[in-house]
């Protein structure tokens, strides 16, 4: 498949948008030590120009901070079937909020090893629950951030702190009595 330049330009978008957030505070030192490399946007949209197409699963045993998942999102995949397996879990933290944002079940992106057979054990979809989900997500010791998606897309994205989380506990209140799945990162 070949993708378009305003494809490809999303992509490269997206990436910048996180470049400063995907190692999670580790230095470049820290990272080789654990083998841990980035698969920039160029390197992305040449993967996925070799699949025929994006219909099925996409799967990244090595997910790191999500960048084949998010290019693969941008470019037409079906969110609901994307998963991904990240070893370091404060990388997995970071690739599950940044792949909520593009409509990734949180419980698609798991923390585990891409050696072990039961890391490739995904939590069994219910069908309504893949198309809309809340996820609440501890940045920081004073902020919570908020993402609601329905069928694969960002709703509503909304921060709050130590002020605002009495507003946010009767926001999830809501959510849950209209049976939407609530997803807590830690």
């Amino acid at each position: 498949m070949t993708l378009s330049d305003d494809i490809k330009a999303k992509i490269q978008a997206e990436y910048d948008s996180w470049k400063d957030k995907l190692w999670a505070g580790k230095t470049k030192e820290e990272r080789q030590k654990l083998g841990q490399f980035a698969t920039p946007p160029p390197l992305t949209i040449k993967m996925l120009e070799k699949f025929d197409s994006l219909d099925g699963n996409v799967l990244d045993p090595c997910l790191g901070a999500g960048n084949l998942i998010a290019a693969a999102t941008i470019a037409g995949a079906d969110p609901a079937k994307c998963y991904g397996i990240e070893l370091d879990p404060v990388i997995h933290k970071v690739a599950q909020l940044r792949l909520a944002k593009l409509g990734v079940p949180p419980w698609h992106i798991k923390q585990g090893d891409a050696l072990d057979p039961s890391s490739y054990e995904f939590e069994e979809d219910n069908v309504d629950d893949a198309k809309q989900f809340a996820v609440v997500a501890k940045v920081n010791s004073k902020e919570v951030k908020l993402l609601i998606v329905s069928k694969g897309k960002l709703i509503k994205e909304a921060d709050f702190n130590k002020d605002t989380r009495e507003k946010l506990k009767q926001i999830i209140m809501k959510l849950k009595t209209k049976g939407i799945k609530i997803v807590k990162i830690a």
